[in-house]
């Protein structure tokens, strides 16, 4: 027997493409809305690698943000 995906299929979004679009808006909801994911999944992403937004948003630039692993 064949099994069927269920749900949304998994979004494919690279960390760096999601850092970009965040400090480029300055906020989650919009970059969410420009990549087409939810503002939620960002933060998953974050947390996954130990990042809180005001340390996307501080960060002088994505050079210093290379410690995480993507």
């Amino acid at each position: 027997m064949k099994k069927s995906l269920r749900g949304r299929p998994r979004l494919n979004l690279a960390l760096p493409q999601i850092l970009k679009a965040v400090r480029r808006h300055g906020q989650v909801v919009a970059a969410a809305r420009e990549l087409g994911c939810s503002d939620a999944y960002i933060h998953v992403r974050f947390k996954q690698v130990g990042l809180t937004l005001g340390q996307v948003l501080d960060a002088s630039g994505l050079g210093a943000l290379t410690h995480v692993r993507g």
